[in-house]
């Protein structure tokens, strides 16, 4: 006879099952909500292109070669791909085969075939090109987990297919299972450090040129790189928020873990499983949106959406002015409190992390614009990327070039301009 502490639990778990509609569902009835879910999503949104997301190669989960895990998600897990041997025989070489029968691609069509994906897998020195986001184990074993998972990384998937920008993470290929399915995934630019990885490192380096020994080998000149490379990130971050603004998409979850770097050090903004699109449905007469309150990383949260309010593009400012202090600061905001604390002190009361002194007033007041408890008063990121180039041109030595050259970054990143002239 079972314990009467079983029997608790057992009745406890029978209750929960009785509330909970996705407890013991089947796999298909779990892909069939997604599914739907995902339709409907689609249909309300204008900035998804089925063209563009059909341009994608294809590849078989078994023509990767997986190395160790780069990271971990709420949802996903990532893994360095280190190599991608075609299967000629395969669906989907074959699907793309007819689909480029007789016909002469351009050099643009070119960048989206499997042999074009698969031969640049590795850099010179076998240094891997390309990352695998796939569900993680866990979410295989949670039907919450694995529905939102599933939906996250489909719409990711729609996300990126249409985000071009030399500070957003680049798709490159995604399943030949299609979205809906347990085994899907998308191959990603491979990311080398994140933004938490690389403020730590600007920490140490600072802290080394204070030594004797950085005094005397060139230690102001060192500080003032770090300094501009702190800049040029934030201006960078700055330009690829503006850009997916422009399109009326909200990011909700700006934060140090969500950007990396790549091989060359250019930032990425990367995890689009939070974004939306802002749709006119949803908008109040204000100018603010219905959407989820308490979405994101709390410490980088704007109150209104902490207190689950109305909201709109400027919650991702005040997520950006508690990113610049920490660029700037390179520290942690907000690193004793807990989610108490949080929550009474910054929340309610409106309390701030501290600017130094010592800093240019111009950084201190568009961080205090940028966080302001007023979203109306907060700077639109187009006033923002302005204001950062321009601190970036009086930190960059003078060369004669034009202020348009150094900061043009539709083709080039304005770290590669900046950084080329010092």
């Amino acid at each position: 006879m079972p314990s009467s502490a079983a029997l608790k639990a057992y009745k406890e778990r029978e209750a929960m099952m009785k509330d909970d509609p996705l407890s013991g569902a089947e796999i298909p009835i779990l892909l069939d909500t997604a599914k739907e879910i995902i339709e409907k999503l689609s249909q309300r949104t204008n900035c998804f292109e089925e063209e563009r997301e059909q341009l994608f190669p294809r590849f078989e989960r078994k023509e990767l070669q997986l190395s160790r895990v780069l990271g971990r998600g709420g949802f996903c897990v990532v893994n360095e791909v280190k190599g991608i041997k075609l299967d000629s025989g395969s669906a989907a070489a074959k699907d793309e085969a007819a689909r480029n029968k007789d016909k002469e691609l351009s050099q643009y069509e070119e960048a989206f075939t499997r042999d074009f994906v698969a031969t640049r897998s590795l850099r010179e020195g076998k240094v891997a090109r390309y990352a695998i986001k796939q569900l993680s184990d866990a979410c295989h074993n949670d039907n919450h987990l694995f529905l939102k998972g599933i939906i996250d990384l489909a719409l990711e998937a729609k996300f990126l297919a249409v985000l071009e920008h030399p500070h957003i993470i680049k798709m490159r290929a995604v399943a030949s299972v299609g979205p809906v399915s347990k085994n899907y995934f998308l191959i990603l630019d491979r990311l080398y450090d994140t933004l938490e990885q690389r403020i730590r490192s600007w920490k140490a380096k600072k802290k080394r040129g204070k030594s004797f020994i950085g005094k005397v080998t060139g230690a102001k000149k060192k500080k003032n790189e770090i300094e501009l490379e702190r800049m040029v990130t934030s201006a960078d971050l700055a330009s690829a928020m503006k850009y997916m603004h422009d399109q009326s998409i909200i990011y909700r979850d700006l934060k140090p873990d969500n950007i990396g770097f790549d091989v060359r050090g250019d930032v990425k903004i990367f995890d689009f499983g939070l974004a939306k699109e802002l749709r006119d449905d949803i908008k109040y007469p204000d100018g603010t949106y219905k959407l989820t309150g308490f979405t994101g990383s709390m410490r980088y949260m704007a109150p209104e959406v902490a207190k689950s309010l109305p909201y709109g593009l400027s919650a991702d400012v005040y997520s950006f002015g508690i990113l610049f202090w920490s660029i700037i600061a390179m520290d942690t905001p907000y690193a004793a409190y807990s989610c108490k604390m949080h929550e009474e002190r910054v929340v309610t009361k409106g309390y701030r992390p501290a600017c130094d002194k010592s800093w240019p007033e111009v950084w201190s007041n568009l961080m205090k614009k940028s966080w302001s408890p007023t979203p109306a008063d907060r700077p639109s990121f187009k006033e923002i990327v302005t204001a950062l180039n321009n601190e970036c041109e009086l930190l960059t030595p003078s060369d004669g070039s034009s202020k348009d050259d150094r900061l043009d970054s539709s083709r080039r990143s304005t770290r590669d301009i900046l950084l080329s002239k010092k």
